[in-house]
């Protein structure tokens, strides 16, 4: 029983592989069938795809277009029908054939397996040779097999075209790799609408020139463009954007500029745009369905450099600023203007660049004043050449013929100061020789009365001592030099320095913003901090005056065309420069502010404006009178300060020393007259006394007794100082009273530029008795009806910019005329 099962399970097993390989054979003999029946039509099929990926057909007229599409579709639904309507599937004998022919099986052995026993089946002999018969022909089955199916193309394509319709496609494949989808769309779906009447094409054409030229859009007449004899030529700037577009026509336009072709890109189902930017050519054309739809001359005219030149030699302000006339032009504008400074001895040192104010935005030709506060910079007061430098929009320089000149510095009255200064230069002139600044700070150093025992002066000049000593840094000398320009300051003008930096500082930050176009925002504050700025300048510059005046100093002689201003003129030119900005109006508000600047760079402070008269003179005879007597009482305070520390026990000494003191006491009552006399005049010229002048006096009274030895103390040290004190303090007191008086009232502040006086100008130079004026230099200020509808255009602008719905070109051109403003 154990036997039968296990051959039963071999014959199962066996039909089971005759059944799949009799599967495969048949599968094999359908594709050797269904291949060379496809083929044509495969073949067909794949030419299409490659004219697609190739993306030739919508190249071609859409007609010519339509009738491959149509012909390929025919053919291959033709060559499909005519190679698959017989093609059916194998028979079993035919599989079973194929079977035996792939095994290299003779005499059908599997057909035999088929067979039965009819004659002789009861015959034992014969019914055993059958059972053998059968057993070798299953034994035979193990080398049956399938071999691959044969397509059999060679033989019908000897020129081997599929060949070269495998090498399109492949190059199809690569080239339309990134639009693969597009292209097939465009090869399915011809322009047939050309084939029926199309509405005539409407073309519209502008060009914009480059925004920072400041030309409007140019708009092209298509009519004039019909007609090439009358079409007018177009100028336009190198860099400008053409854009057009077209509506209806057949096909897609072509923009052809020069011999540069730019094909239209479909915006809707019959519109059609494009843009160019125009560098070069003579012609500008617009051509759809090979025929022009309009046509014009062109003219592409260059940027030119731009050029600038000095218009009168670099000079000096009152101020010690160097001051820079220039004129300079561009055919578009200028975007700014520089200069450039080399030294003579050094002319491969790194020069130093200065940024010139510009007095508007894209202008085409500008003249201006600048002025340049270089008297802290290391090079002040060396021989220099210097080179204006003017730079457009494109990047583009001109440059001025280079002039030579010596750079301003400032000149310092008080002696330490300039021994600083001096120590400066040395540093700039050789920077390693360090041991005789080193030297001379030392010196400096050791005479803490030459600069009154100040210790800020003190700490400053033996940091810098120093730092010259120790520090190897490659900055150490710059830093020192720092030092050295910071503590001249300090010692010359105390407060005034810091305000003035401020104020310059302030102006040029306000001379930007105005160019740049800022906010109303932005531009109030920046009035603001410079109306701050300039009070602190004007209360320090009469600080100054006073102190000079109580130094017994007279005031420099102003020239006979001087001109007298007040603090209230400048902050009343400063609020019309506001009212300007703000109305819209920056160009006339920036020019004012440059005249502004020029005036306080040449403006002087004098309490006596309008020229010394008979009182003035008067008056600062009795400041030198007081000076002289402070100086006297300063005399008697060092006898007697160094009387008191000389001990002596000689009797002859002592007597000597009770004859000076008999001397002194004279000389201090002598003083103390000379005083009261002087408090009369003073009464009589003011209508009051001081009373520093006042205690002044009693201090004097005091130390007189004390000098005879009759007062309460025979020390007359205490009240000789106090009386020194009061003195000073009342030279102090007096400068202000002589300011109020001569100046009518008038606050600190007052000075006085070189503007000529008379001739019917006001003291800010403007023309007086008519409607309105005008600016100083002939800058015009509008009127309020021009400032009330310049506001209104203003506003206006900006209620039409904020509406999206207008034409972008619209907008584009509002946006250039908020740029002016």
């Amino acid at each position: 029983m154990l036997g039968i099962g296990k051959r039963q399970r071999r014959l199962d097993a066996a039909a089971g592989r005759l059944t799949a390989l009799m599967a495969a054979a048949r599968a094999a003999l359908w594709w050797e069938r269904f291949w060379p029946a496809a083929a044509p039509a495969l073949g067909l099929a794949a030419l299409f795809l490659a004219l697609a990926l190739l993306d030739i057909l919508p190249v071609l007229p859409p007609w010519l277009h339509g009738l491959i599409l149509a012909a390929l579709l025919t053919g291959f639904f033709y060559l499909a029908w005519r190679g698959l309507r017989g093609l059916g599937m194998p028979s079993t004998a035919q599989s079973r054939r194929r079977l035996e022919l792939d095994s290299g099986l003779d005499h059908r052995p599997l057909a035999s397996l088929e067979d039965t026993l009819t004659a002789g089946a009861a015959d034992k002999g014969s019914a055993q040779l059958w059972r053998l018969h059968q057993q070798r022909l299953r034994a035979r089955l193990a080398a049956l097999r399938v071999r691959l199916p044969r397509a059999g193309l060679a033989a019908r394509d000897p020129l081997a075209l599929r060949a070269a319709l495998g090498i399109l496609l492949f190059i199809g494949a690569v080239l339309g790799s990134g639009d693969a989808l597009g292209r097939l769309e465009r090869a399915l779906r011809p322009d047939l609408g050309s084939l029926t009447l199309a509405p005539d094409a409407t073309l519209d054409i502008w060009v914009n020139p480059p925004a920072y030229t400041g030309l409007a859009p140019l708009f092209l007449d298509t009519a004039q463009g019909r007609d090439r004899d009358t079409a007018a030529v177009i100028e336009t700037p190198t860099g400008s954007t053409v854009l057009a577009q077209v509506q209806g026509g057949r096909g897609a336009p072509n923009l052809i500029v020069g011999e540069t072709v730019v094909p239209f890109k479909a915006a809707t189902l019959d519109a059609y745009k494009v843009s160019l930017i125009l560098e070069d050519g003579e012609t500008l054309r617009v051509e759809q369905g090979g025929r022009d739809l309009a046509a014009w001359p062109l003219r592409i005219t260059p940027d030119l450099v731009p050029s600038i030149e000095f218009l009168s030699p670099p000079g000096r302000s009152e101020r010690a600023s160097l001051r820079l006339e220039y004129s300079a032009e561009d055919d578009y504008g200028l975007a700014s203007v520089s200069g450039e400074i080399r030294r003579l001895d050094k002319p491969d040192a790194e020069p130093v660049t200065i940024e010139l104010a510009l007095p508007g935005i894209g202008l085409r030709d500008a003249e201006s004043m600048s002025f340049h506060d270089l008297t802290p910079h290391p090079w002040a007061g060396l021989a220099v050449e210097i080179q204006l430098l003017a730079e457009d929009a494109l990047g583009q320089l001109g440059e001025s013929e280079p002039v030579r000149t010596v750079l301003p510095e400032r000149i310092f009255n008080h002696p330490v100061a300039r021994a600083l200064v001096e120590l400066r230069k040395r540093l700039t002139l050789d920077p390693d020789a360090r041991l005789p600044v080193v030297r001379a700070l030392g010196e400096i150093y050791d005479r803490p009365d030459h600069y009154f025992n100040d210790v800020v002066v003190a700490l400053s000049v033996r940091s810098a001592e120093r730092r010259l000593i120790h520090g190897r840094e490659a900055g150490t000398v710059l830093q020192v030099q720092k030092i050295l320009w910071d503590t001249a300051l300090h010692l010359e003008e105390g407060g005034l320095a810091t305000a003035e930096s401020d104020l310059r500082e302030i102006q040029k930050k306000l001379m930007e913003a105005l160019a740049r176009g800022a906010s109303d925002e932005e531009i109030a504050r920046l009035m603001d901090e410079m109306r701050a700025a300039l009070d602190r300048f004007l209360e320090a510059l009469a600080e100054r005056m006073r102190d000079q005046m109580a130094q017994g100093q007279e005031p420099q002689q102003m020239p006979p065309t001087a001109q007298t201003l007040q603090s209230e003129d400048l902050q009343r030119l400063l609020d019309q420069a506001e009212q300007l900005a703000r109305s819209g109006a920056r160009d006339a508000a920036r020019d004012m502010l440059a005249q502004l600047q020029e005036i306080l760079e040449n403006m002087r402070a004098n309490p006596f404006a309008q020229g010394m008269n008979e009182d003035s003179r008067e008056a600062m005879k009795m400041m030198e009178d007081m000076e002289s007597l402070t100086r006297r009482q300063q005399e008697l305070l060092d006898r007697s300060f160094k009387r008191g520390g000389r001990e002596s026990p000689d009797e002859r000494a002592k007597r000597e020393a009770g004859q000076e003191r008999q001397r002194d006491a004279r000389s201090q009552e002598s003083l103390r007259r000379e005083l009261g006399k002087m408090m009369r005049q003073l009464g009589e010229a003011l209508g009051e006394i001081p009373g520093t002048l006042g205690r002044a006096e009693r201090a004097m009274r005091d130390a007189r007794e004390a000098l005879e030895g009759g007062g309460e103390s025979s020390d007359p040290v205490g009240p000789q100082t106090r009386a020194l004190d009061q003195l000073q303090q009342g030279m102090r007191d007096m400068a202000d009273r002589f300011m109020e008086a001569m100046g009518a009232g008038a606050p600190p502040g007052m000075g006085q530029v070189g503007a000529q006086p008379g001739s019917g100008r006001d003291p800010l130079g403007r023309q007086q008795g008519r409607q309105g004026f005008e600016a100083l230099e002939g800058v015009r200020i509008p009127e309020e009806m021009e400032l009330r509808r310049s506001r209104e255009i203003l506003d206006e602008l900006r209620r039409r910019r904020g509406e999206p719905a207008r034409p972008p070109v619209e907008l584009d051109y509002i946006d250039r005329l908020l740029k002016q403003f």
